[in-house]
């Protein structure tokens, strides 16, 4: 069952997309991963609450027992039922509960790394026209975590399948707060859970 809070200001929404299937890592949930005794998703959680008091968590793959990890939490959760088409439905999902709000910050749950200054940088650089996203060391890219003013809603609401907003980051004038090498780890393979154990 989806759950609903009160929102409390309309600025600044953070999505959290944790709705995909991990094939890369066989029959391990990545969500449910733990680093330094933490759920990968509580982990992000904790990170999102302290940006902003209307996070938002899109779930699918392993529903319940994700649920479960946020019994404690105060926020919303969503159910992405197209989340094996791709991180597009996800992400497209969760704009549709935050066309409320000027700001979507967009995190994704297997960035353990990212240290909550780099969040904070990201939410000090806020204005109305151009994206604030992430710029990895030794990458041209912007990436997410970004936060997408308002007017990028349509464009995210027609996402699907696998794109995600590689795309309109690509495309779009971007304001790039670094990010060091070391914290730009996702955890996607077996070979990725390396880094939960030394880092």
């Amino acid at each position: 069952m989806e759950k609903f809070k009160m929102q409390n200001s309309k600025d600044l929404a953070v999505v959290i997309l944790a709705a995909g299937i991990s094939s890369r890592l066989g029959n391990l949930t990545k969500q449910l991963l733990v680093y330094k005794n933490e759920t990968l998703l509580k982990i992000a959680v904790k990170k999102a609450l302290e940006i902003s008091k209307d996070v938002f968590v899109v779930l699918g793959h392993e529903k319940e027992k994700c649920e479960k990890e946020l019994e404690d939490f105060d926020l919303n959760t969503i159910y992405n039922p197209n989340y094996k088409k791709g991180m597009g439905t996800t992400l497209s999902c969760a704009i549709k509960h935050t066309k409320e709000f000027n700001h979507t910050m967009v995190m994704l749950c297997d960035q353990p790394f990212i240290p909550m200054s780099h969040f904070q940088a990201l939410k000090e650089n806020i204005q109305n026209e151009n994206i604030i996203a992430s710029l990895y060391e030794k990458n041209r890219n912007s990436k997410v975590p970004a936060i997408f003013p308002k007017k990028y809603y349509d464009e995210l609401l027609k996402l699907n399948e696998d794109i995600g907003a590689k795309e309109i980051l690509q495309k779009e004038s971007c304001i790039n707060i670094q990010l060091e090498k070391d914290f730009c780890i996702d955890i996607d393979t077996l070979e990725d859970m390396k880094f939960l154990e030394i880092l």
